[in-house]
């Protein structure tokens, strides 16, 4: 007796894509479409929500339900005569990863994002590994089973801490941040996530993962996710993972040291290698634990010998300290970020060809805030809300300072936010203390070519403008003293009105 009729072979198939299905790629939505037939909810909204607030998912949970009911259907057919093909029998597995993946997901979810809970597993894979046995290891019966009880477990809570941690970082409905999501997933998982699940979830530290895009557009949260959402193996003996998230993530910012100190960071040094060095050193490369990531930003900074040290970490994974030539090995991932427009260094001889194609076999790229402001204007909403929610948890406290910062930029609709995710930080910060942003004018030197075209174009408020003109009256005269004297004003309101960078 076959497991499977004509009318289930499709359904068992679609869940199977499902199961194993990038989640920030508009074909999940199709996906779950095959899954409920008639039961789909149709929305004109993405499956790619932001962060911000809870939205309800029907058709995610309508999912879970049909697959669970589907799971133990099949379990009583083999449980009385159904001798499943070998085709059948792999349909079945994957079926019961997406249901064991759903039944446990709160619990999942809760080690993620509550210290606490993360300490003890205890009891998590007690309940995991009973409906483990009960759906794949007694319906076996002598057949192979794909699953490993300790591998998908720990797969499943990779898949949680992976999912979390992009879905907390990439905020927006635009079409590029939509496509960030999606791309991040894929330097954790690849677009293949079941060959990855057989194969390749201990060979990723292999594949170095370069981060480009404007500077404050996020790459340091971008590759924070990837890292802390690397495959950690789980040992049933002691009911513990092979290491914590916290651990998983260092950070070199290249541009910030010298030559010497990069190669002593990321090297170490032998005891005597240079004044100043009364003992042996670890450098980053050597700390970095098996599965964690060393995230080495401005990457487009590095001279061209710490470019040659690097390359050859990443050819061979081997690296000297400082003074020492005991070859030692790196064990780890390398994740490097550039605000660089690297085809023109290396064509200018700045950036070694040979380093950038040991470095490009996994690139993402961070879109500017203007694009994503352009593509979908209404994500200015949830990223003023993401950023006021640090400093105002109250949702109706915040919806002031909200109100100020969304009028600011409605009044400033040509801005090109040249500093991108992190000026929109401080446009931020400047309203909640002052009620208003006064930004640099990058286009000439004085910094004032752009006010003046705001008060021509009618784009100043009554506020800004005596800001703005306090402040030309402070500079002309250089001191609050004698500004409020040809003000007529206070010395203290003369203060408080200079603002930015035009600020002696």
């Amino acid at each position: 007796m076959a497991l499977l009729n004509s009318d289930e072979l499709p359904l068992a198939q679609a869940i199977a894509q499902l199961t194993f299905c990038n989640p920030f790629v508009p074909e999940r939505m199709e996906l779950e479409r095959a899954v409920l037939g008639d039961d789909y909810v149709a929305s004109d909204t993405a499956w790619n929500f932001p962060t911000t607030g809870q939205m309800e998912r029907p058709n995610e949970t309508r999912t879970r339900e049909k697959v669970a009911a589907f799971v133990a259907t099949l379990r009583r057919r083999m449980a009385g005569k159904a001798a499943p093909s070998l085709q059948e029998w792999r349909l079945y597995q994957d079926a019961v990863v997406h249901y064991l993946f759903y039944a446990l997901e709160g619990d999942f979810y809760r080690t993620v994002t509550d210290s606490k809970s993360s300490a003890g597993y205890a009891g998590l894979y007690a309940r995991y590994l009973e409906i483990f046995q009960d759906l794949l290891e007694k319906p076996a019966a002598g057949r192979a089973c794909h699953y490993r009880a300790e591998h998908l477990f720990a797969c499943c809570y990779q898949v949680t801490r992976a999912f979390q941690g992009i879905y907390r970082s990439i905020i927006g409905f635009s079409p590029c941040m939509i496509d960030l999501r999606a791309k991040v997933w894929e330097s954790i998982f690849t677009h293949n996530m079941r060959l990855y699940q057989l194969e390749l979830y201990d060979k990723m530290g292999d594949i170095a993962t370069l981060i480009v895009g404007p500077s404050g557009t996020g790459k340091e949260r971008v590759a924070q996710a990837i890292a802390q959402a690397r495959y950690l193996p789980f040992h049933a003996a002691t009911k513990r993972f092979a290491d914590v998230p916290e651990n998983l993530f260092s950070t070199t910012v290249l541009s910030a040291l010298s030559p010497h100190l990069i190669e002593s960071e990321l090297f170490g040094h032998a005891r005597g290698s240079f004044t100043g060095a009364l003992g042996d050193r670890k450098g980053r490369l050597e700390s970095c634990p098996p599965h964690g990531s060393l995230f080495l930003d401005e990457i487009g900074d590095a001279d061209e010998p710490i470019q040659v040290k690097l390359l050859r970490v990443l050819q061979y994974r081997i690296f000297e300290r400082v003074g020492d030539s005991v070859p030692r090995t790196f064990r780890g991932k390398i994740i490097a970020a550039t605000n660089h427009d690297l085809a023109r260094d290396m064509h200018s001889g700045k950036f070694r060809q040979d380093f950038y194609f040991r470095l490009c076999s996994d690139v993402i790229t961070t879109p500017s805030l203007r694009q994503q402001i352009i593509e979908a204007p209404e994500d200015v909403d949830n990223l003023i809300d993401f950023i006021t929610q640090r400093f105002i948890p109250g949702e109706h406290d915040r919806r002031k300072l909200n109100a100020d910062v969304k009028l600011w930029i409605t009044r400033h609709p040509d801005y090109a936010w040249p500093g991108n995710f992190r000026e929109l930080e401080q446009c931020v910060k400047n309203i909640l203390v002052r009620r208003n942003y006064q930004p640099p004018d990058l286009s000439r030197g004085d910094g004032q070519s752009g006010q003046f075209t705001q008060i021509r174009d009618g784009l100043m408020t009554e506020e800004e403008l005596l800001n703005f003109y306090t402040t030309l009256v402070y500079q002309k005269v250089g001191t609050y003293e004698s500004a409020a004297r040809s003000l007529g004003i206070d010395r203290r309101t003369v203060k408080s009105r200079v603002t930015g960078p035009m600020k002696a």
